[in-house]
């Protein structure tokens, strides 16, 4: 039983409606298709349940999503909350269009408000040093004491780890910890073996070298990431370079990219062929994702891992999740010795 958001590896909550299924606050099903997810409280993404776990669930929920009173219910998509406080969203025969938008429209709303509030909360700090300092008597200074407090709190959310690598898989034979800031900097390709794989600036600093500008540089020797790891660090990586949320115009335009591909694998392979990295990189000028592209692309790979976890490739998940609770447990800027990772995760 998994317990940790396999993307921002945050706690998933406990439920005490659901005995064959106690994960989660919100849950979403589909009877229909036999799908079962846990909905992160943080991030809002959708976490898929191991197979073994979800048909007893399953119809458990939907027996309790009919008996509740309180629900709303469209064509294809319901939601019902229960007295104890869960919320079951039920889903049913949704186009893919309309069911990206429904479940993608609802993390971006609430990234854009998370952004917007941690940006508001660094301004309100900022105002409150200036006017401790100044009497607030120049505001251009309170503008600048913003800025400062704003770029501060950017730096440490960029320095966060989102994905590890093993001594026995890193290519310097070192534990390698991937933050943020790195993801901006990677670069798609496709595989030899006709896969994807990522290059990632290898790099042992919490924060990037600068140029004169306040631009990243990266300089740094890649390491490439082969496929499986590398979908699974784009599936992290994504949900915090999407941070700030999107607009509704710019999901129909993710949707119609996914659309036009003909398929999640298919924007994918299309993104690794072209090179395209995942931020603006000052040697790779025109090469990086436009926004609605990185958004596009976090939508095919979160689809892309649930086809492969409902077609019972089961190791990738189940290797994602341990690995997202083992970074849960890594606290930024420790400055002694890593934890050592977990044993196996009791079923």
């Amino acid at each position: 039983m998994y317990q940790t958001c396999i993307y921002c590896a945050a706690p998933l909550g406990a439920n005490d409606v659901l005995e064959a299924f106690p994960v989660g606050r919100s849950i979403a099903f589909d009877g229909w298709k036999g799908q079962l997810w846990a909905l992160c409280p943080r991030c809002a993404r959708w976490n898929l349940a191991p197979i073994e776990e979800r048909w007893e669930a399953v119809e458990a929920a939907d027996r309790l999503f009919t008996d509740a009173r309180l629900r709303v219910q469209s064509e294809n998509v319901g939601l019902a909350k229960l007295r104890d406080g869960t919320r079951l969203i039920r889903i049913g025969q949704a186009l893919p269009g309309e069911l990206a938008a429904w479940r993608y429209g609802q993390q971006l709303v609430r990234r854009r408000r998370s952004y917007l509030i941690a940006a508001g909360g660094a301004a309100a700090v900022g105002i409150a040093v200036v006017g401790g300092a100044i009497a607030l008597t120049a505001s251009a200074g309170m503008v600048s004491a913003f800025n400062g407090l704003f770029q501060v709190w950017n730096q440490k959310q960029q320095r966060k780890v989102v994905y590890r690598l093993d001594p026995a898989e890193s290519p310097t034979g070192s534990e390698l910890l991937l933050r943020r800031w790195q993801a901006a900097g990677s670069v798609l390709r496709e595989a030899a073996d006709g896969g994807i794989s990522l290059l990632v600036p290898a790099s042992s600093r919490k924060d990037p070298k600068m140029d004169g500008w306040g631009r990243p540089k990266f300089t740094d020797p890649p390491v490439e990431l082969p496929d499986a790891h590398a979908r699974v660090f784009l599936g992290r990586a994504m949900v915090h370079l999407n941070a700030a949320g999107a607009s509704r115009k710019r999901l129909e335009s993710a949707v119609g990219m996914l659309s036009d591909a003909g398929s999640a694998e298919g924007f994918l392979r299309r993104a690794a062929a072209e090179g395209r990295s995942l931020g603006k990189r000052q040697d790779m000028p025109d090469r990086h994702l436009r926004p609605e592209g990185t958004l596009a692309l976090e939508m095919a790979l979160h689809e892309e891992s649930e086809r492969r976890a409902m077609e019972g490739e089961l190791t990738l998940l189940e290797a994602a999740w341990r690995d997202a609770e083992h970074i849960a447990s890594i606290a930024d800027g420790l400055a002694g010795e890593v934890p050592a990772r977990p044993g196996p995760i009791d079923g």
